[in-house]
């Protein structure tokens, strides 16, 4: 089988162009969104291309067996030592790719294709929005004791022993509110 073709590809293609070839084709032959008759088939089938094509030395090792259609080649020995871990690769991958049959598309595609930065940015994001929010607050009470004398008492025990925890409170709920997010989100909601 030559993975390449059943991606769509040559073996010229950079990690980018399989991992894009391979989320349309996902997203075209997923079980639980294609109708087509053979749908589960081709999944696994391009499940099983990109599981070999994705980890660089599983791809190399393919490389160099005569099912690939690119020039590399080893000895006879070797490529029969490739061929193995080829195929070994494979099983893994169709277990793989029947696991993600299984799923649903939205979570398929969520626990893929996210990345640590699509998570972790917008809680990040969030807690500097909070942190300016915060010293914004903290400006305005410090210009409104300037005003009036009086306050400069109540303003000190204010920042003293609410500044901190008012950060960590809502930083908390922040958080909690990110991941109900994201769970209602792989839950394809």
């Amino acid at each position: 089988m030559d993975f390449y073709r059943t991606l769509g590809l040559t073996h010229t293609a950079d990690a980018n162009a399989i991992r894009t070839a391979y989320r349309a084709l996902a997203k075209r032959y997923h079980p639980d969104v294609s109708s087509l008759p053979d749908a589960h088939e081709r999944f696994v089938a391009v499940t099983e291309a990109y599981e070999v094509l994705s980890d660089p030395a599983a791809r190399a090792r393919y490389d160099r067996t005569r099912a690939s259609p690119s020039p590399k080649r080893s000895s006879p020995a070797a490529e029969a030592q490739y061929a193995r871990a080829t195929e070994a690769r494979q099983q893994a991958a169709r277990a793989k790719a029947a696991d993600y049959s299984r799923m649903r598309y939205a979570q398929f595609d969520a626990d893929v294709f996210d990345t640590v930065a699509g998570y972790v940015l917008p809680k990040m994001l969030g807690c500097l929005g909070i942190g300016v929010v915060a010293v914004v607050l903290v400006v305005l009470l410090v210009l409104l004791a300037q005003q009036v004398e009086w306050l400069w008492g109540p303003v000190a025990i204010i920042l003293a022993l609410g500044f901190m925890p008012g950060i960590v409170y809502a930083s908390m709920h922040f958080d909690s509110w990110h991941n109900a997010r994201q769970r209602a989100r792989r839950k394809g909601r």
